[in-house]
């Protein structure tokens, strides 16, 4: 069976759906989603109904809670506030209720899934160099895991007490004796300079994880927020990938 694994969806129906249309015509059969299916895009409600119809392991973001008043506006800054509460104001009990729903991790052989560092899940940090990620293969057990939250993709490996190293390939095998820390990149709203889609897939059976790049209508998504009156600088973002 082949899983697909994204993270950061942002409320960006767009690229949402050219992710889920790829990794459905790839023969997914099941998906994980590391968290933050709301924030900055204008369409934080279908982008739930969505995943919830998915029916797979989908851990909580700092947005997902922030919507639902689990994490203080504070904590964010100006552009994602003003999104938050206009966020807010979209959802229905029934949207609420489901991101209210969402724990802060889950796992699911070989993997486990945080937004954040499952070092410290709740403070929301960000896991940006090789040896931060080696850190954090401390607070896990299993043979991976699975990260969002910085919308930068990348995978560190670590096998037994070598060095983390980072892999460049787009496509790896997971080996039982190695950990892995893997950041799935954003959906919807990428920042590493490159506008396109991430997402990935992992084979059960052959233990093999395939990450991608997916083009999506970009232009509509940042119509849509514009038209929804949030910040310029949330549409003009998406096309420069930062």
């Amino acid at each position: 069976m082949k899983l697909g694994i994204f993270s950061d969806v942002h409320g960006n129906l767009e690229a949402l759906e050219a992710v889920l249309g790829f990794l459905e015509k790839e023969g997914v059969g099941s998906y994980l989603c590391c968290g933050d299916i709301v924030g900055y895009g204008a369409d934080p409600c279908p982008c739930i109904e969505r995943v919830a119809q998915l029916r797979g392991p989908v851990v909580a973001g700092n947005h997902d809670w922030g919507a639902i008043g689990r994490v203080s506006p504070g904590e964010f800054n100006s552009a994602a506030r003003t999104s938050l509460g206009w966020t807010i104001e979209q959802l229905s009990e029934n949207e609420v209720s489901y991101l209210d729903s969402l724990a802060l991790t889950e796992e699911l052989d070989p993997f486990y899934m945080v937004h954040s560092s499952p070092s410290a899940p709740r403070q929301w940090e960000y896991v940006f160099m090789l040896r931060d990620a080696e850190a954090e293969m401390r607070y896990f057990s299993s043979n991976a895991c699975l990260v969002g939250h910085s919308h930068y993709p990348f995978v560190v490996e670590k096998k037994g007490h070598s060095p983390a190293r980072l892999l460049r390939n787009r496509r790896f095998e997971v080996r039982p004796d190695t950990k892995y820390l893997v950041n799935v990149g954003s959906v919807g709203q990428p920042r590493d300079g490159d506008p396109r889609a991430c997402c990935a897939t992992y084979d059960t059976k052959a233990r093999v994880m395939s990450t991608y790049r997916l083009e999506y209508d970009v232009v509509r998504a940042q119509d849509k927020i514009r038209g929804a009156g949030l910040p310029e600088f949330l549409a003009e973002r998406l096309a420069a990938g930062r």
